[in-house]
């Protein structure tokens, strides 16, 4: 697996999906911090009422990401993502 490879985990419908939102949220703040690691969120709603929910995990959270079944992805549009937990400076890191 490359180094640089991204990972995502949809979690559902944005109203159901938040206490496994939670539960992902909890377990990234228990354990130690990695550079340049971060979770991200995408809120989808592509006309709908409710938002689909995905995760994404940047290359520095890889292990954690696998821990959770995330799977390999290609590198999201940086549009529209939200900081969830961790690097602050995801951004400029990865997409700058």
């Amino acid at each position: 697996m490359s180094s640089c490879e991204w990972f995502s985990l949809p979690l559902g419908d944005g109203l159901c999906a938040q206490p496994l939102l939670d539960d992902l949220l909890a377990d990234f703040a228990a354990r130690p911090a990695v550079d340049g690691q971060a979770l991200l969120l995408l809120r989808e709603t592509d006309g709908r009422l409710q938002c689909e929910l995905t995760a994404y995990f940047t290359p520095a959270a890889a292990s954690f990401a696998r821990a959770w079944g995330a799977r390999p992805c290609l590198r999201p549009s940086p549009d529209n993502l939200e900081r969830l937990a961790g690097d602050a400076g995801w951004r400029a890191r990865w997409f700058g």
